[in-house]
């Protein structure tokens, strides 16, 4: 019975990671995708969905982050999905999608506990820059945005 529900539990993870996503269009007119997000969307499943994880203990798939960065500098068009995790565990999910000019950026915090529950926040932002904190830890952050707050930060690899 045991592997009967694993196999079925592994049948259904392969159909819901093949399914097709909705695109995404930028200022561009270019359609750009994420990769669907599986539930409950623990560092595992973002790590292989090709996320950037940030974890209390360091980060994963550092080399997306670093080409997401190489292609800002160079005007290049990009998109990248971080994934954060707070101490309880719980993800908070911003995508940025960078169209030559701008940053697209969606703030998804639905999934944690402690989140707003208010849903996904969206902002438009020139750029990323750097801010260093009162205890010396150097952030990215983005720059020149729409909105007043952008709750995007990263630890700066």
């Amino acid at each position: 019975m045991r592997k009967s529900m694993l196999i079925l539990s592994l049948a259904l993870m392969l159909l819901t990671a093949c399914q097709a996503n909705e695109p995404t269009t930028i200022a561009s007119g270019n359609t750009q995708a994420f990769p669907e997000i599986i539930e409950p969307h623990n560092p595992e499943q973002a790590e292989q969905g090709g996320d950037v994880v940030v974890l209390h203990g360091g980060i994963r798939n550092e080399d997306k982050w670093n080409t997401f960065m190489k292609n800002v500098e160079k005007k290049q068009q990009d998109q990248v999905r971080v994934t954060m995790y707070t101490i309880e565990g719980g993800p908070i999910i911003q995508e940025l999608i960078y169209d030559g000019t701008a940053i697209q950026s969606t703030y998804d915090n639905s999934r944690d506990a402690y989140g707003s529950k208010q849903g996904m926040k969206t902002d438009t932002c020139k750029g990323i820059g750097t801010m260093k904190s009162e205890q010396g830890h150097i952030f990215y952050v983005l720059t020149g945005c729409e909105k007043e707050e952008n709750p995007f930060w990263m630890p700066k690899l």
